[in-house]
């Protein structure tokens, strides 16, 4: 027989009516066995805020503690004594500091925290050598048989010791710069003892950066008044640079007769020319004016009204009474303490930034005016038309 499940009827509550128990919310009520757990629906938990105040005091506990707070590195000690710092300086490069200002963000602000504190240390730093390295790299010693067959002697301050060789800041750069690796007009560097008692000793250098070696007379080869050159290559006297009378380079086959280098240095190159001064039957400019010429020339740029410099224009704004160039040779690379790294970035930015158009501007325009870029004043001397 089958047997039947009669539902069952709903449970009464005597609970009032229906708006009070709507009014009043019901608790339920779970059973697990014989344990009763009742939760009120209505009721959310408040999650407990960390005191600020302690958990800053923690962290500063933790930070001051040298169990757990993060140790310092003796070096970082060391850089931030600047007695030590400076004893450390003057036996790198450059470019050793460099890198070791470059190897941490803590390193970099004990070093240099601002600029003038960077130079000063370059300004206390030895000579780096850089300008011996360049000569090399750019002379070239002359191998015809009249030449002057001596000693070559270039000895960086860093490296010499017993000839006491001036060094100052670069004005570009600002590192440490001796007088051997500074940019020269004439510079002397080989020496050839006399062969009789009678003879006088002959010397030879080169001119700027350029390649060929030229003879270096003394005012004695020229019957001129004064003391004689001494041999520099005992380190004893210091070099003859910018000094003494230029010839002919070994290596020329045409014409040309000696040259004060005094005189060249203080030629007004906005006014005249270097390849004027010549005799009527040498070409222009002279063999041994050349390299100093073609240096002139290189500071030469055309512009248009249009195309003018904002260098130029600054230069008006400024109330300069003459708009004209007045360089000179001595003004441009001798006034100047310029390392020669610093003088061959000024060479190479004025030929890269400006084209070198003979007669016009960059623009095509054939009316314009020859500028100076060493000053931005206006040519006007021969080299200007």
């Amino acid at each position: 027989m089958a047997t039947v499940v009669r539902p069952r009827p709903p449970r009464q509550h005597d609970c009032g009516t229906a708006s009070e128990t709507s009014a009043q919310p019901v608790p339920v009520r779970h059973e697990y066995g014989n344990r009763q757990d009742t939760k009120s629906s209505t009721v959310t938990k408040r999650k407990r805020q960390p005191n600020s105040d302690v958990a800053r005091a923690y962290k500063k506990i933790r930070s001051d503690s040298p169990s757990t707070g993060r140790s310092v590195c003796p070096l970082l000690r060391v850089v931030q004594q600047y007695g030590l710092l400076l004893s450390i300086v003057l036996n790198l490069s450059p470019e050793d500091l460099l890198a070791l200002a470059l190897s941490a963000k803590a390193l970099h602000e004990a070093i240099a925290p601002r600029l003038r504190s960077l130079q000063n240390l370059l300004e206390r730093m030895p000579c780096p050598g850089r300008g011996i390295q360049i000569r090399e790299r750019r002379h070239q010693i002359s191998g015809n048989p009249d030449s002057c067959l001596g000693t070559q002697y270039v000895v960086c301050a860093s490296t010499s010791t017993s000839q006491s060789v001036e060094t100052r800041p670069c004005v570009q750069c600002r590192v440490n710069t001796c007088d051997e690796c500074r940019i020269h007009c004439v510079y002397q560097s080989i020496y050839e003892a006399p062969v009789e008692e009678d003879e006088l000793p002959n010397f030879s250098g080169f001119v700027m950066l350029d390649a060929p070696e030229v003879p270096i007379l003394s005012p004695n080869h020229l019957n001129a008044h004064g003391a004689p050159w001494q041999d520099p290559s005992q380190q004893k006297v210091a070099p003859y640079h910018d000094s003494g009378f230029i010839d002919l380079p070994f290596d020329e086959q045409e014409y040309g007769p000696p040259e004060c280098v005094e005189s060249i240095l203080s030629v007004d190159l906005g006014e005249d020319s270097l390849a004027l001064s010549v005799p009527s039957n040498v070409s222009s400019p002279s063999p041994v004016l050349r390299a100093f010429h073609n240096t002139a020339l290189q500071r030469r740029r055309w512009f248009c009204r249009d195309c003018l410099p904002q260098q130029a224009i600054t230069r008006k704004r400024n109330g300069a009474q003459d708009d004209s160039c007045h360089c000179t040779l001595q003004s441009r690379f001798l006034d100047r303490w310029l390392c020669l790294r610093c003088y061959e970035k000024e060479e190479d930015a004025i030929a890269n930034r400006f084209p070198a158009n003979k007669t016009s501007c960059g623009c095509g325009c054939r009316f314009g005016r020859a500028m100076c870029t060493w000053c931005w004043g206006e040519i006007r001397g021969p080299d200007g038309q």
